[in-house]
């Protein structure tokens, strides 16, 4: 009992001084003059300009110029897969086999539905499955990433064949393409020979392929940065609504035109509804059918069989999801073939797949300036998609990825895959996760797949012939449903901050408008505003001070932080550079109530008598967020401090970094306008209040003497 009581008043007595619990500081008040007394300066001088410029020949030098010393660096680049064979366990092969094998089942209908998207032979489908994964299990540093084809590269693929492939333009940039050809043109002149598809779309990976590479060269891989989490949802959002309107004609069974550029989605959408009268009844049946089997089993059936696999010890780690798609394609496929939906109701199938590889060509350089464009956009984006998702699951299981490694992995996928017939690969977020899921631990797993695909390329591709187009474009409109849901995003975004909020909604208006490469640099642009914007009008504060302790605090925000009786704290949260400075001007003056246009005094507390009372004599500028001023800066910096003290105002500067400080002394700041710099805010108010306490006790002094003399003088009159 006795213990019991002494814990409680153990507790009791944690709790209180927890609560009381104060700290006291006992030191001098810091300014300059104290600082540069009491700190020893060291040799260190801040050349910036010379540090940078050596900085930047150094890493030209050491990484971008090969030299002799770079073989055990290249053999580690060119050869990642050699660090986790190193660190290979027997224990992770069942899973790595399972995962290839499920992946493989994945591969196999978004492969073609992808190569569709992409105006290619389902075929082209099957080549991107294989190539791109082979050859980044061999280059790669992400132990977990799926290659191959996603959405938003075969659209953007997709319009640059469009684009191309129509006759006068075809004519113009390759003459003897058509000159010994006998291909059918459509109505709108656009070419239906597939091998002008394929020869765009492979010179189109080849480029990209080669600007990975020059990215990684010169280790540029930063140029992601500029793309904000928020800018990749809008655009990914904006783009699932451009793939999903490319699907809409084959679920419906309807022959459209084909519009490229700014507004085509709305031209789309006109000559949809004006066809919907033929559509074709058997196909829109088949994708009806196929759209509630796949989200029946992906919403439904899916997660209710995860849960009870899970109960068998062997699937407790792994997650095997239903093959719905798989099946979808096959069920599909037999049932076009028995019932021949193609000559009887005349419902677009697959046609010609045909089996092997196709003989390596060499894709059409004299292609690759109309392309430029396009190939700089596609491989930004599938760039920062790529990395974007190995470091998220690299960060999860703990391990490294390089990312000018991945670059040259990029790179290498897309320039040995168009030799081959494959188009941009990218890493598919769908994918990647079922590779998770299904405890895939290595890049082994996509070589057991890329086996896997083998047979079916050489061996089963042509018995996908019959194969509806309906069950292919339900496979990728179900598949955009996470892509859809990003639309959610919005409202987030908002509550944290409105201006990320324009930045989504102008990215994905854009897109879905003007098309994703226009989408793509409004987008960017749109971001950039913001950034700067934010630095042109930064947020300003002015400070009050909690119970007379050293914390300062906005005084608009907390009810309980009053300001200092002739004392203005103002508080400036951003660097000071020329296109904000006089924003600062602006902002500082006004805060002590003088007016803009005459610089006369204004008064600044209207409806508070007692603030009248004390007489604003100082001010006080926290210099804490000011972590850079440049030229310009500077300059209007000094200048509004001299207009504050021909006012009559003391300026204290706190918290000024040496660097600014520097700058300000290059300005000749003494010569300028007087100013006390201190250490903190703390110290400046102190100092202040000493000054005051020690005016007011002169005065004092002064105004008792000569109240003694006054009645000395009135005493001698009297006699």
């Amino acid at each position: 009992m006795l213990d019991m009581l002494d814990d409680e008043n153990d507790k009791s007595y944690s709790s209180n001084s927890d609560q009381n619990h104060s700290i006291i500081v006992d030191r001098p008040i810091i300014s300059q003059k104290s600082f540069d007394k009491v700190f020893i300066p060291t040799a260190y001088e801040d050349r910036t300009p010379s540090i940078l410029g050596r900085q930047v020949r150094t890493y030209v030098e050491d990484k971008c110029i090969p030299s002799k010393r770079c073989g055990k660096s290249y053999i580690k680049l060119f050869f990642p897969f050699l660090s986790w064979l190193k660190i290979y366990q027997l224990g992770w092969l069942p899973s790595d086999i399972v995962s290839g094998i499920t992946i493989a089942i994945m591969q196999i209908p978004q492969g073609m539905a992808y190569a569709l998207l992409a105006r290619l032979p389902a075929i082209i489908g099957l080549y991107i499955s294989f190539f791109p994964p082979l050859i980044y299990a061999l280059f790669g540093t992400s132990r977990h990433l799926s290659m191959g084809a996603i959405a938003v590269i075969s659209l953007m693929t997709g319009n640059v064949v469009e684009r191309l492939s129509v006759k006068p333009i075809l004519s113009t940039i390759v003459p003897n393409l058509l000159d010994n050809s006998t291909a059918v043109m459509t109505s709108n002149g656009a070419s239906d020979d597939p091998s002008y598809a394929i020869t765009i779309a492979t010179t189109l990976a080849f480029t990209v392929g080669i600007i990975h590479l020059i990215l990684c060269a010169f280790h540029l891989g930063f140029v992601t940065s500029f793309l904000s989490d928020t800018f990749i949802s809008g655009y990914t959002t904006g783009t699932a609504i451009l793939v999903f309107t490319s699907q809409v004609p084959d679920i419906f069974g309807l022959t459209l035109k084909r519009y490229t550029g700014p507004f085509n989605i709305v031209h789309t959408y006109i000559e949809i509804f004006s066809k919907l009268k033929y559509t074709n009844v058997a196909t829109l049946i088949i994708s009806i059918c196929a759209i509630i089997s796949l989200i029946i089993v992906k919403e439904y059936l899916d997660p209710f069989y995860k849960k009870q696999i899970k109960k068998i010890k062997l699937f407790q780690t792994i997650q095997i999801p239903i093959p719905i798609e798989l099946l979808v394609i096959i069920v599909g496929t037999l049932i076009s073939y028995y019932f021949d939906l193609h000559g009887r109701y005349k419902v677009k199938i697959v046609n010609t797949i045909g089996s092997g590889f196709r003989t390596p060509q060499i894709p059409s350089l004299v292609l690759i300036p109309s392309l430029i464009k396009d190939a700089i956009i596609i491989a930004v984006v599938s760039f920062a998609i790529c990395i974007s998702l190995a470091k998220t699951y690299a960060k999860k299981f703990k391990y490294i990825v390089n990312s000018n490694q991945e670059l040259a992995a990029y790179g290498l996928c897309n320039i040995i895959g168009s030799f081959f017939g494959s188009f941009s690969s990218a890493a598919s977020l769908s994918r990647t996760s079922v590779y998770v899921n299904t405890g895939g631990q290595t890049q082994l797993a996509s070589l057991v797949s890329c086996a896997a695909l083998l047979v079916i390329i050489l061996k089963i591709g042509p018995l996908f012939e019959s194969l509806p187009k309906a069950c292919l474009a339900s496979i990728i409109v179900v598949a955009l449903k996470g892509l859809f849901l990003q639309v959610k995003d919005i409202y987030t975004i908002g509550l944290v901050t409105k201006l990320e909020a324009v930045v989504w909604i102008m990215t994905f208006l854009s897109t879905v408008i003007l098309d994703v490469d226009y989408g793509l640099i409004v987008g960017i642009f749109v971001s950039l505003i913001v950034v700067i914007f934010r630095q042109f009008r930064p947020r300003t504060t002015v400070l009050g001070q909690y119970e007379r302790s050293e914390i300062y605090k906005n005084v608009k925000r907390f009810a309980n932080v009053y300001e200092i009786p002739h004392i203005k704290i103002f508080r400036f949260e951003s660097p000071i550079i020329y296109f904000n400075a006089d924003y600062f001007r602006e902002s500082l003056l006004t805060s002590v109530g003088l007016d803009l246009q005459t610089g006369q005094q204004r008064n600044i507390y209207p409806k508070k008598s007692n603030e009248n009372l004390h007489i604003l004599t100082h001010i006080i500028i926290d210099c804490a967020s000011i972590n850079q001023l440049d030229y310009s800066g500077g300059k209007i910096f000094l200048q509004t401090i001299k207009e504050l003290n021909d006012c009559q105002y003391k300026i204290y500067l706190c918290n000024l970094r040496y660097f600014n400080y520097d700058v300000l002394e290059k300005l000749e700041m003494n010569k300028i306008c007087s100013v006390t710099i201190m250490a903190t805010v703390h110290d400046a108010v102190h100092h202040i209040q000493d000054e005051i306490t020690e005016i007011n006790d002169q005065e004092n002094k002064d105004s008792n003497n000569i109240s003694s003399n006054t009645k000395d003088q009135i005493f001698m009159t009297r006699f």
